[in-house]
């Protein structure tokens, strides 16, 4: 199985596939890996445009891991002696192949040095080499030669294969290392992909990697399972890098979620790694690593407009919101609270800032329309002509999705008068759109149709704000916001109970209503009434009896209240087909079955342990 970067290709592109046929071969089943970055050969050039930039199915490798389809990882941060940090070592938005090479493999003491750093960490992560197969990545061939060389002087039989290794030569050494004749192959970039060697155990970075795709199909090579393999190591070398340099990236795409951000990710050892996986970074490798991302989100205001200023140079894509988002790895709701879009533009240019009439109330929008997955939705905002929104209660949906308040608090009559007074306001209509096409390449979760009673715009497992579910079914207008503070909800007239979820539920709820809610199954979900609500009662026999009494439950859930500062969204879990138990009074303790399965990564995320 060949691991790519965030991409599905689809055999019907004829002319296109017909140069990617040995990843079709590859395929069995036909299941592909995709990850968190854009998906490039190994030139650094995106291979989307050969297939009209669409993606037919994807499964992150996180997600891959955790469906056993590959090997867990035991990855060692090790902190490495050389100091990258220099200007010198820095060319066009990455490392200098060729400056790297002088340092890893100089006159000096340095090199050496580094040498014996890798062979102590590999006696100390690693001390039985009878097993290993490995693989070391190398910044050149220079590099390649030299770590061979001293490995072989250690007594570790290694061998070289590059580019420009013969076909003969190089097939003779990776049949040795699948046999055990050698321990470990020292290449640049030729192993990254379309070489099958599963009983690779163990990987080396030995320069730092700044695409996180080509890291991801480096670390690809060992995650095969294969006889007798537990689980591959990882040694990555931590050095002081260039400050541009991001050190991140390349954890948050290993994490099966991240609910927050990557420092404390890594303050509190990784919780959301696959099960079977690990990551260990040294004392000093922690430092540097939460000490490069901590200056970066402290100091957005020069790390931004820097990156937007630099853009061209260094990417042969033009600059919109996705990219950059997926180029630096921030989290696009943080960036967005902060400024929007076109502000973080302005900035970077020294332009004047963008000075609208309603600037400052839409852009609050920005980060909201960042949490949102409805495509609908979504796709009105990227091209409004192009995708007409045709219900009454989709329009009021976007209005809060917009405006976040009442017709009456902005002055607005009409759902008409708040669609003007929105494109009246271009710079939030242009990075509203952006951000939109951003969402829509990057949905967390399938949405789906689902079938009703009554007529209901929402999507399942599409992420709304509880604004937007209240003008799905009629109890949010353009005058009134609907019902407020409460985690159910009663829409009469559909013979329905909302009920909005916040399974972690923090200090900011009262006693009274931390209810135990929590997933029991992928179909069962344990919820408790409010706190008044008695069996007898005539809202508890509508629950008792719902089928009988033609009530429709509805579950939307979220893991916690907020999201990096902005008020999280609900995810539409869809109705209940039955009340499996329900036990008690103030409150009813109840177990419902969904009548579809519950996203498995918020399953995964929320279930008692």
């Amino acid at each position: 199985m060949t691991i790519f970067s965030h991409v599905i290709v689809d055999e019907a592109h004829h002319g296109a596939a017909a140069s990617y046929r040995p990843l079709f071969d590859e395929l069995k089943p036909q299941r592909l890996l995709g990850l968190t970055a854009t998906p490039e050969r190994m030139d650094g050039s995106s291979i989307l445009n050969d297939f009209d930039r669409q993606m037919t199915a994807e499964i992150r490798l996180p997600e891959a891991l955790s469906e056993k389809l590959l090997c867990p990882f035991h990855y060692f941060g090790v902190a490495d002696n050389i100091d990258l940090s220099d200007e010198h070592f820095w060319r066009n938005g990455r490392y200098a192949a060729d400056e790297l090479e002088q340092v890893f493999t100089g006159d000096d003491i340095r090199a050496k040095q580094r040498v014996d750093l890798i062979l102590q960490a590999l006696q100390r992560y690693q001390p039985e080499l009878d097993e290993v197969r490995g693989v070391g990545f190398c910044a050149g061939v220079r590099h390649a030669q030299y770590m061979a060389e001293h490995f072989n002087l250690a007594g570790i039989d290694s061998a070289v294969v590059v580019g420009k290794t013969p076909w003969q030569e190089r097939e003779v050494h990776l049949q040795a290392l699948r046999t055990g004749k050698i321990r470990f192959i020292f290449t640049v970039d030729v192993l990254s992909e379309g070489v099958d060697i599963p009983d690779i155990n163990l990987v080396l970075f030995l320069r730092p990697t700044e695409s996180l795709t080509v890291f991801l199909q480096q670390l690809g090579r060992g995650l095969r399972h294969a006889p007798g393999k537990d689980c591959l190591t990882v040694l990555d070398f931590v050095g002081q890098t260039h400050r541009r340099y991001r050190l991140d990236t390349r954890f948050s795409a290993l994490l099966l979620r991240q609910r927050q951000r990557i420092d404390r990710e890594i303050e509190n050892d990784f919780p959301n790694l696959p099960p079977g996986c690990n990551i260990l970074l040294e004392r000093v490798a922690r430092d540097r690593v939460l000490g490069k991302i901590r200056s970066v989100l402290a100091d957005l205001n020069h790390f931004i407009p820097e990156t937007i200023q630099t853009w061209p140079q260094e990417n042969d894509q033009p600059l919109t919101f996705g990219r950059f988002i997926e180029a630096t790895g921030l989290s696009a709701v943080y960036i967005l609270r902060r400024r929007s879009w076109s502000e973080w533009k302005a900035l970077a240019q020294q332009q004047t800032l963008p000075d609208q009439a309603d600037m400052e109330i839409l852009r609050k929008s920005l980060p909201r329309i960042a949490l949102r997955s409805d495509p609908n939705l979504l796709n009105h905002l990227k091209n409004p002509a192009a995708n007409e929104i045709t219900t009454s209660e989709e329009a009021i949906a976007l209005h809060y999705l917009r405006w976040g308040k009442t017709g009456a608090a902005l002055e607005i009559d009409q759902v008409a008068e708040s669609s003007a007074k929105w494109e009246s306001n271009p710079t939030i209509v242009a990075d509203a759109a952006e951000i939109a096409e951003w969402r829509l390449r990057h949905a967390v979760t399938p949405v789906d149709h689902i079938t009703l009673p009554f007529p209901c715009f929402l999507r399942l497992h599409a992420a709304y704000g509880s604004a937007e579910i209240k003008a799905a079914l009629g109890l949010a207008t353009l005058e009134r916001p609907g019902p407020t503070g409460q985690g159910v909800i009663h829409a009469k007239k559909q013979r329905c109970y909302i009920h909005l979820i916040t399974f972690r539920k923090d200090e900011k709820f009262s006693p009274t209503t931390r209810y135990r809610d929590y997933p029991i199954g992928e179909k069962q979900l344990h919820w408790e009434s409010q706190s008044g609500t008695t069996q007898s009662s005539t809202t508890g026999q509508n629950y008792l009896n719902f089928q009988e009494r033609g009530y429709t439950i509805l579950f939307f859930a979220r893991v916690e209240r907020q999201i990096d500062g902005e008020t999280a969204p609900f995810i539409y879990l869809g109705p209940a087909s039955r009340l499996l138990s329900a036990e008690g009074d103030r409150p009813i303790r109840m177990v419902w079955e969904l009548a579809s399965p519950m996203p498995a990564v918020l399953f995964e995320e929320t279930r008692p342990t």
